[in-house]
């Protein structure tokens, strides 16, 4: 039988061509990016096959993939939880982010990023306008940044990056980081002007002092 036919009849099915690991993938992912399972919450495969109306093989392989990410891990004798999160966890992601992020505007700064202003702006205004850290504010994070690194037009580098970004997304929605919005967060829109520059060392460095703004004394520890 056909993998993505084989969803129970009634329940939420794959996308035509999706296969059910995906499905289960995504499914899961948006609920951790909803705050619908957290930090420390066990999850039981059959409870979440069952729920998904699949069989457990492709909630286990999904449940594989969302542990190489970051965002699961197995605990003897207990099964699968939602990984808790320490702060070298966020120093890490913050490593991360940086190379990436400011490895893609060395590649992308100058004439790339301002041809793609108007389209940038109006989402870069509407992320200084609300920095709360809800579900729909680091969607649009999410938006504005991949769109970035998509200037680059490496496929690679993008592909890492949304990887990163959404464990970076589950700590922010998870209030794991300090509170933007009150930690001298700099604003999107002039990241933007900043990156229109035509040097690769200044667009880095515009980059990294955005990334780690917002973040508290967190940034201070990386060494």
């Amino acid at each position: 039988m056909n993998e993505t036919n084989t969803a129970k009849s009634g329940s939420v099915r794959p996308r035509d061509g999706q296969s059910l690991k995906r499905f289960v993938y995504e499914s899961l992912l948006t609920k951790l990016l909803n705050s619908e399972l957290i930090p420390g919450q066990i999850l039981h495969r059959r409870a979440v096959a069952e729920e998904l109306g699949v069989s457990v093989a492709p909630v286990l392989e999904a449940m594989v993939q969302l542990e190489s990410e970051g965002f699961l891990e197995s605990i003897a004798r207990k099964g699968t939880q939602v990984r808790p999160v320490g702060q070298k966890d966020i120093i890490g992601m913050i490593v991360i982010r940086e190379a990436l992020e400011c490895e893609a505007a060395r590649l992308y700064c100058g004439r790339r990023v301002a041809e793609a202003t108007e389209e940038l702006l109006p989402l870069a205004r509407a992320l200084d306008t609300d920095a709360t850290a809800d579900p729909r504010h680091w969607n649009e994070e999410l938006e504005f940044h991949s769109a970035l690194v998509a200037l680059a037009e490496c496929r690679i580098l993008s592909d890492e990056y949304k990887r990163c970004i959404h464990l970076n997304m589950f700590y922010g929605i998870n209030r794991l980081y300090p509170r933007a919005g009150e930690q001298g967060r700099l604003l999107h829109q002039e990241l933007l002007q900043e990156l229109t520059t035509e040097d690769p060392d200044a667009a880095e460095r515009a980059m990294r002092r955005h990334i780690r703004s917002g973040k508290g004394q967190l940034p201070e520890l990386i060494r």
